[in-house]
């Protein structure tokens, strides 16, 4: 008893440096979360951002060859592409590329990419992108990373068309594939 009286202002005020530092040391998990655009360019597992993920869309190639993921968090408020591959049936070139509409135009605003995937690399993801104000859809190539397989469509009016009816003049999907845009 003795000794709990003679550092019992010590020990109380030592208390109270520890709960102070224990609320610091607890913030480091928080301090590598994001949200919305402060995600954007930032590694989703890293953030943390995938313990959450959902799946908006995934394509996959009818031989199973290569499939490709637009995912979502909840929690950061941001997407990104995942993209996984049979390294015995795919194409020698997997690109994947997360495209990112700009607000409010809906003009190309960025794009983020993993790259060309490596001999031996079955699967990569993106870096995140906000989706509060945007529209976002994943894609895979065999051309590069800045190749869109599906650029956005272009309907014109056709003056030989009896009504000058619109017509889709778009590029046909060549080299990939492509979520839609959500």
């Amino acid at each position: 008893m003795h000794g709990i009286r003679k550092w019992g202002p010590t020990t109380a005020a030592l208390a109270l440096l520890a709960g102070a530092f224990q609320g610091i040391q607890a913030s480091p998990a928080a301090a590598d979360e994001c949200y919305r655009e402060t995600c954007s360019g930032k590694d989703p597992i890293q953030m943390g951002c995938d313990g959450d993920a959902k799946i908006l869309q995934q394509i996959t190639e009818a031989d199973e060859s290569v499939s490709i993921r637009l995912v979502w968090s909840e929690k950061c408020d941001s997407v990104w592409a995942k993209v996984s591959r049979d390294l015995d049936r795919s194409p020698d070139s997997v690109y994947l590329t997360l495209w990112t509409t700009r607000d409010p135009d809906g003009g190309i605003q960025a794009y983020d990419t993993a790259g060309r995937l490596g001999d031996d690399v079955a699967g990569v993801y993106t870096k995140m992108r906000d989706w509060k104000r945007t529209s976002a859809k994943a894609c895979w190539n065999d051309v590069d990373a800045q190749y869109d397989p599906a650029p956005v469509r272009y309907i014109i009016q056709d003056p030989t068309a009896s009504g000058d009816m619109p017509v889709d003049a778009s590029l046909p999907v060549m080299h990939g594939r492509c979520t839609d845009w959500l």
